[in-house]
């Protein structure tokens, strides 16, 4: 028995996986960050949009 014995099944099982677990999960994965990044940019303007007209109000923005 060798240290290549020892090593293969562990890269197969590494392999196998990323194939059968990792694979089928990216691209739900990927639309919910997606999706999560475009709310987040959503919430902020809207926050923003009324950090900027209390501004306006008190005259902090020319």
């Amino acid at each position: 028995m060798n240290l290549q014995d020892l090593i293969t099944p562990v890269g197969k099982f590494v392999e196998w996986t990323f194939e059968t677990v990792l694979v089928p999960l990216s691209n739900p994965f990927n639309v919910g960050v997606i999706v999560l990044g475009l709310a987040g940019i959503a919430l902020w303007l809207r926050q923003q949009r009324k950090f900027s007209e209390e501004a306006r109000q008190k005259g902090g923005i020319v």
